[in-house]
């Protein structure tokens, strides 16, 4: 899954319908964009600026100067298309910028952003379809994890425990998506952990990259 250099934990899929049919999708979220802008280009600049900033209405521009040369990108935001994140309008607008800037500057050029399909909700013949199926969880349990584990204890697969990097990452995220005391127990408790401090450190980046893509939408 991780072509075009974007690492498997940057990149989502999603189905959307193109024509009469389902189909899913790759997009690419903006750190990735961001991680491979950087380690490409020595000189990076990148600036943005608010072109209309109303109250549920705003446009930014974002412009990118790399090695390849300069690029420009618009990204729009509206309390209609993305009601969920109405307090947070210039932020997902300039970060929709970036990302389309970016894609014009040649990375990940293929790919639409995550960012600028995360207003999309699932259509009702989607919805018909899993209507009979048992709902994915948000946040997967690893399958090294799933089998054989004491529902009573943590399980840690053996690939080493949640790092201090990675609990920094889980505080900061989940304090920016204004997640309650609640939101945490329900998100960890498919990954089989009452705390942060429980989880392995291959749940805790699943973790991560779900509210990177939650956060950034």
């Amino acid at each position: 899954m991780g072509t075009n250099g974007f690492r498997e934990d940057e990149l989502v899929s999603r189905k959307v319908k193109v024509g009469n049919e389902w189909q899913t999708r790759i997009f690419p979220i903006i750190g990735g964009r961001l991680r491979l802008a950087h380690e490409n280009n020595d000189n990076l600049s990148i600036q943005t600026e608010i072109v209309k900033l109303e109250t549920d209405f705003v446009v930014v521009r974002a412009a990118v100067e790399s090695q390849r040369g300069k690029f420009n990108g618009t990204g729009t935001a509206s309390g209609q298309r993305d009601a969920k994140l109405a307090d947070s309008l210039v932020e997902l607008a300039e970060t929709r910028a970036i990302a389309r800037a970016l894609r014009f500057g040649g990375i990940g050029v293929e790919y639409t952003g995550a960012e600028e399909v995360s207003h999309v909700v699932v259509s009702e013949p989607e919805r018909e379809q899993t209507l009979n199926k048992e709902p994915a969880k948000a946040f997967p349990v690893p399958q090294s994890c799933a089998a054989g584990r004491e529902e009573s204890k943590p399980q840690h697969c053996g690939n080493g425990r949640v790092t201090s990097a990675q609990l920094r990452a889980l505080w900061a995220l989940t304090k920016k998506a204004r997640y309650t005391e609640e939101d945490i127990a329900s998100v960890l408790s498919p990954l089989n952990a009452s705390t942060f401090q429980d989880l392995t450190r291959e749940s805790a980046s699943q973790l991560i990259s779900s509210l990177q893509t939650e956060v950034a939408a």
